[in-house]
């Protein structure tokens, strides 16, 4: 017959404790593995995680051209916020010819921090690691990616320009060429609701005549060439709407992939006049500039040359005095954080106070 042996003397070494009193951190520990992790971000760390949350995505080149002086000095701080800190996540799309950049999304760690400066929960913050990856296979990441493209490079210009607006430069008017405001079409829906559904809006500042500011707005319509041109004049109804609603003239911009699309949408709207100011641009009438030079055909042949982006200030009517009221709007949308910066903080240093000792 088989005996049973006596119970043997519970082991004591920590190695084979039954896994159920293996307990989660207390919550005192969280807190304070959080802010030790706080401690190492740098206002420009900071910013960056606002910017991914609000964008969907970012590739390493993007956020090279808007945060960083260079390439490698990029690649190898957002190597230690992906690998080490956690506060972002990567990936890199396959391509059939060539390879893609590595894809930047906000990390679960990155979500954690957010959600403690908002003084919520994760889940309230609306953050899931498989949602933010999701882009990854979305059949919408090219266009996303391609918004946030003519997003990078006016963010370039503007800091080979100068870069944004200090407060002293406001209190004494002086204007910096520079890309003031970027709107991700998340904050254009829950301000404009089904009005219209633009990609994004911007706002664009230059010196003016006399020493004043000129200030061009315009919403961006990115086309990747899918849908038919009839379906893009549509558009235009809804744009015609929320000029009525808002009494402002806000010109919209098609980001076109040929000239001969974009001579085609010419023609069309040379046939139909838009009741909005329009205006049409390529990669290729960007070769040797950026989407802030003369690269912009105004439709209905309102001019026969291409515009500066500046040059636009000109078709915003009534823009210029309710810019505050439309930043206002857009605060009152009810979301955690208002629209971060088009570029980040002009400090470097740590949020936390500590001596930067990475990247």
């Amino acid at each position: 017959m088989l005996l049973t042996p006596p119970n043997p003397t519970p082991p004591t070494h920590p190695d084979y404790l039954p896994a159920a009193v293996i307990r989660e951190p207390a919550p005192s520990a969280r807190r304070a593995a959080l802010a030790e992790l706080a401690a190492r971000l740098t206002v420009r760390d900071r910013w960056l995680l606002h910017a991914l949350r609000e964008h969907q995505v970012l590739t390493g080149p993007q956020i090279a051209r808007i945060a960083f002086d260079g390439p490698r000095i990029a690649n190898r701080r957002l190597k230690i916020l992906a690998e080490e800190l956690r506060v972002i996540d990567r990936f890199r799309p396959l391509r059939a010819i060539g390879s893609a950049p590595e894809h930047y999304v906000l990390g679960p760690y990155g979500a954690q921090v957010l959600a403690a400066e908002a003084g919520v929960t994760i889940k309230e913050l609306g953050y899931h690691r498989n949602r933010a990856l999701a882009i990854a296979h979305s059949p919408r990441l090219n266009h996303q990616v391609g918004v946030n493209e003519v997003y990078s490079h006016l963010a370039a210009a503007s800091r080979t320009a100068g870069g944004s607006r200090t407060r002293q430069d406001a209190e004494n008017d002086v204007a910096k060429e520079a890309l003031v405001s970027w709107w991700s079409e998340l904050t254009c829906f829950h301000l404009y609701g089904d009005l219209a559904r633009p990609d994004a809006f911007g706002r664009w500042q230059a010196p003016g005549t006399g020493g004043g500011v000129r200030t061009a707005e315009f919403f961006l319509e990115y086309d990747t060439g899918t849908e038919n041109l009839d379906r893009l004049l549509a558009k235009l109804d809804g744009y015609a709407r929320l000029a009525a609603v808002t009494a402002i003239d806000t010109p919209v911009l098609f980001w076109l992939q040929s000239p001969l699309r974009e001579r085609a949408l010419h023609r069309l709207l040379a046939l139909n006049p838009p009741a909005v100011p329009v205006a049409t641009a390529t990669p290729t009438a960007c070769e040797g500039t950026t989407p802030a030079g003369p690269v912009w055909e105004l439709a209905a042949r309102r001019t026969a040359r291409r515009l500066h982006l500046a040059e636009l200030a000109a078709y915003t009517a009534g823009g210029g005095h309710r810019a505050a009221e439309r930043d206002a709007d857009a605060v009152r949308t009810g979301r955690l954080f208002d629209p971060p910066a088009p570029l980040p903080p002009d400090s470097e240093r740590p949020a936390q106070g500590r001596e930067r000792r990475d990247g």
